[in-house]
């Protein structure tokens, strides 16, 4: 007979046997974001279902989506139908030093011309053209939202959107500065000619505010890859309505005609690139910060060839010492004055604060040549000195202030309002 010991021993040791045998709770693998670059006619959103991810864009203008994908499951993701490639997400930050969102004050100071907008000589040609065009130009800003009530800007805005973390919105809320950066970098480009705070480069200029930073002033490429082909669909969404073939400077289409981006990251994405490609081969002006390293060369996107890269001066015409070498054109940088959040003015530096000029300037040459002939000037590249394409005016008509001709500190120079519309009409 088995004694009662016996049996509780044995009891026992099953027991701890069975605890032995369940296995620990595995963590979940961390979620990720990747683009993927398909073959559309093969590429199945539903196959990423399976693998435990999701899409959360599909690109209309190029051969790519966004998912997000457990970190475990991205060799599998490479081998579903229709994925040609797979590129991780990388972060972007802005290129200017909010020193915090502004408080309301009390009244509106009276309005102060920027030493920015004098120095590129904007004022002397808002009696040829303040960058009105009957809604046909548009500077699409790529930044992190905008005060959409500010007194000084509300009247230029004409569409916002946010593509934060993938999700296109157009709901005010989602769209408004909560940074700071943005709001100054839109006034800079279109602050109204009023009586109060300050003055844009092209006071009458119609803007697009694509919300692709977050409040800390940080922004994933995709989101800044879907802001861009947000720019280019504009508000109906649709890319020709007309189907002419003509989408930049088209009265029947609402794409932007400028897209303005002073933010930069130091990684070279091909998605990002793609939708750069297209954009400039609709005819949009891209215009970016070079970076505020003091480094060698651009950060991305203002490296890619398609997009202008724009170094920082200070008021004496030097260039700043944070600006990053090589870039196409130089513009005021240092101690900006522009509008900020709750109807406030801010004055900030870094190459975010010199894009804009640039952007504000190609705003005045579009518009001033579409009012003339009824189209726009052609992108131009790197190399034009031409008087046939924006960027070849730009070379121009800039200030040469260092070697003669394009050198490593100011690009081709400081960018002439006054002269490049000149020669655009001239």
């Amino acid at each position: 007979m088995v004694s009662k010991h016996a049996i509780s021993a044995l009891l026992l040791a099953l027991l701890v046997l069975s605890l032995l045998a369940v296995p620990a709770t595995a963590e979940k693998p961390e979620m990720i974001r990747v683009v993927v670059h398909i073959d559309k006619a093969q590429f199945k959103p539903n196959e990423v279902l399976g693998i435990g991810g999701h899409v959360i864009y599909q690109f209309k203008l190029i051969d790519a989506a966004v998912v997000e994908i457990p970190s475990t499951a991205v060799g599998k993701l490479r081998k579903l139908p229709g994925v040609k490639m797979v590129e991780f997400d990388h972060q972007a930050v802005l290129l200017g030093k909010p020193p915090g969102v502004g408080k309301p004050g009390s009244s509106q100071p009276a309005q102060t011309v920027p030493w920015g907008i004098e120095r590129v000589q904007a004022p002397t040609v808002w009696s040829i053209t303040d960058g009105s065009s009957n809604g046909v130009i548009e500077v699409a800003i790529l930044d992190t939202g905008i005060d959409y009530d500010h007194p000084d800007l509300a009247a230029n805005l004409a569409w916002g959107v946010s593509t934060l973390r993938g999700k296109v919105s157009t709901k005010s809320r989602d769209y408004y500065d909560q940074n700071g950066h943005g709001t100054h970098v839109a006034g800079t480009i279109a602050a109204l000619n009023n009586d109060i705070g300050v003055v844009g480069v092209a006071p009458n200029v119609e803007i697009y505010a694509i919300r692709v930073l977050d409040a800390s002033g940080r922004g994933s490429y995709t989101d800044i890859a879907i802001g861009i082909e947000q720019a280019l669909l504009g508000p109906d969404g649709v890319l020709d309505v007309d189907g002419d073939g003509v989408i930049v400077g088209d009265p029947d289409d609402d794409a932007a005609e400028v897209i303005s981006m002073s933010l930069g990251g130091s990684v070279n994405d091909q998605y990002l690139h793609d939708i750069i490609i297209q954009a400039y081969n609709y005819g949009v002006v891209i215009v970016a910060a070079s970076g505020n390293e003091g480094a060698s060369s651009p950060s991305y996107p203002a490296a890619y060839p398609e997009v202008i890269a724009v170094g920082a001066s200070d008021i004496s015409d030097q260039i700043a010492y944070f600006s990053n070498l090589q870039p196409e054109i130089s513009a005021p940088g240092v101690d900006v004055l522009s509008t900020y959040p709750d109807d406030s003015y801010e004055t900030l530096s870094g190459t975010s604060m010199a894009t804009p000029h640039v952007s504000g300037v190609v705003a005045l040459i579009q518009a001033a040549y579409y009012n003339k002939y009824g189209k726009v000037l052609p992108v131009g590249t790197f190399d034009d000195m031409s008087t046939s394409t924006v960027r070849g005016i730009l070379h121009g008509t800039a200030d040469d202030l260092g070697e003669a001709g394009w050198d490593i500190y100011y690009g081709y120079g400081i960018v002439r309002a006054d002269l490049a519309v000149q020669a655009a009409i001239g």
